[in-house]
């Protein structure tokens, strides 16, 4: 495939997706937030697709076709990249909307992860936008086509508004939380036994896939006082699932060691290299494909703070890619 085909068919299908998303999400915020109950039969339409089940989430935040917010925080964080490349490929007027769907959908959605890489990622984006002279004036326009909205919203809706501000300002204070959040409780007791298992393992951690057996030893009273899910879920030995680690950085420093630790952000460390050495002569199709890498590996390797599993393809279809861009540009010094 070429470059252009690849661009233009990958983003296609994510956009379908977003669509979807969207209009699922959207009747979902004015269900659950603003409390436009008579639209409940309108979502239950989705009922009629394959695999999805609609349900609300009682504490008011949202997740769309995904099983819960941060499931839909990964979706979003995979698919930010190529919807933010609308701006740069696209004439239209419509060219915005993809990328306003998804910072409406990350705010909604109340994941702490999703709220602070999505608006990472629209930095490093924003940072691109000001370098090119042809984009310069699109970062002051979103700047103010989003205190418009905001004010449209404070207008009509404004103490829900102001009230939803605060929680989201609240729930990113995560040493406040950890006492009040069984949630950021589990995370940190986790990621904590994870690195107790390493300081007694190094060299070579306690194996591959080993992690749960070895950190059920080390989970801190901090963690397990008054927490639902360690005594339901992590320390029920009826429990077939294994419990979650939490961190992928965490997870291999107990399973693998320094070693693997080392191969591992040698991974991640080169393929962000090879992004800037391919950048310096790329043009057009190629400078903004590897633009939607850059932004999506940076926010799938934060977010991998966050989640222990490898199962996180964006990450490997962005690096078939960057593969897919050396091996031309390696051919191409050839000839």
């Amino acid at each position: 495939m070429k470059l252009k085909e690849i661009l233009y068919k990958i983003r296609k299908v994510f956009l379908c997706s977003l669509i979807v998303a969207s209009v699922y999400g959207f009747l979902e915020i004015l269900i659950s937030i603003f409390g436009y109950v008579f639209l409940y039969p309108l979502l239950k339409g989705f009922d009629y697709f394959p695999f999805l089940e609609v349900n609300l989430h009682p504490e008011g935040r949202i997740s769309t076709i995904s099983y819960e917010p941060p499931f839909l925080a990964i979706y979003l964080i995979t698919i930010s990249g190529w919807m933010f490349s609308y701006i740069l490929t696209s004439k239209k007027k419509t060219r915005f909307l993809p990328a306003l769907a998804i910072l409406l959908l990350t705010y909604f959605s109340g994941s702490r992860t999703g709220l602070i890489v999505i608006f990472f990622q629209v930095f490093i984006f924003s940072i691109f936008l000001y370098k090119d002279i042809r984009f310069k004036k699109y970062v002051t326009n979103f700047v103010l086509g989003f205190a418009i909205v905001f004010s449209v919203l404070i207008v009509f809706k404004g103490e829900k508004v102001i009230q939803s501000v605060s929680e989201k300002m609240d729930s990113l204070d995560f040493k406040k939380n950890l006492t009040k959040s069984v949630s950021n409780q589990s995370r940190f007791g986790m990621q904590y036994a994870a690195v107790q298992v390493f300081l007694e393992n190094p060299i070579t951690g306690v194996g591959f896939g080993q992690q749960a057996y070895h950190n059920r030893t080390h989970y801190p009273t901090w963690a397990t006082r008054n927490n639902y899910e360690f005594k339901l879920f992590y320390k029920n030995k009826k429990e077939k699932a294994f419990p979650p680690g939490y961190n992928l950085y965490t997870r291999l420093l107990a399973e693998t060691g320094l070693i693997g630790i080392s191969l591992f952000l040698m991974l991640l460390y080169f393929s962000l290299n090879e992004i800037r050495i391919l950048f310096k002569n790329a043009k057009d199709e190629e400078k903004t494909i590897l633009i939607i890498v850059l932004i999506s590996l940076l926010g799938l390797y934060i977010n991998w703070l966050q989640i222990d599993t490898f199962r996180i393809y964006g990450v490997w279809l962005c690096l078939a890619i960057l593969i897919r861009m050396r091996n031309k540009s390696l051919n191409l010094r050839d000839e």
